[in-house]
């Protein structure tokens, strides 16, 4: 049987009160200086810029990556020395504010990581299973305590060029 929708069946407190089989869901949201974020204003500007895509109350987030399509570039004379971050919860929590002309070229055309669902690298000898779990699940974001626009965040110069998409994984929690 195929459902358009998987959702948890709640009482009227919020307690949930069927399990089953869920599909985590991948929220995709587009950065691109050639348009305005969610609120109209441009996205080349030096500001925190809405996706106007939102993670729902009560999600985990478990994974993120991103595309960048076009690479970016800023105005401050040539040296790419604008910022991006991307955002849910807290400024940074799927991407540090890295500048464009970043030796490990995070904003460079391509496939980039994020945050969540990438643990450090364990130093510890006779590392477990387990102790990799942990911080696999450490790196979670949530659950959401309110519905969160995906935000990219320029910083400290205009941006002339620059494309990316943006894939957050999530389950919904209660």
């Amino acid at each position: 049987m195929v459902r358009g929708d998987y959702k948890y069946r709640r009482n009227a407190n919020g307690t949930k009160v069927e399990s089953g089989v869920f599909m985590p869901r991948v929220a995709v949201g587009i950065f691109d200086t050639a348009g305005n974020d969610s609120s109209g204003v441009s996205n080349k500007t030096a500001a925190a810029h809405g996706m106007g895509v939102y993670i729902p109350k009560g999600a985990i987030v478990t994974a993120a990556w991103y595309e960048v399509v076009t690479t970016f570039a800023s105005t401050a004379g040539g040296s790419n020395l604008a910022t991006v971050a991307l955002s849910l919860v807290n400024a940074g929590d799927l991407v540090v504010g890295i500048a464009i002309s970043d030796a490990s070229t995070p904003w460079t055309a391509g496939m980039h990581g994020c945050l969540p669902g990438n643990p450090a690298e364990a130093t510890v000898a006779g590392d477990t299973g387990l102790l990799a779990a942990a911080r696999m699940a450490a790196t979670f974001i949530g659950p959401v305590t309110a519905e969160k626009e995906l935000v990219a965040t320029v910083g400290l110069h205009a941006l002339t060029a620059g494309k990316l998409i943006l894939y957050v994984q999530f389950v919904q929690g209660i």
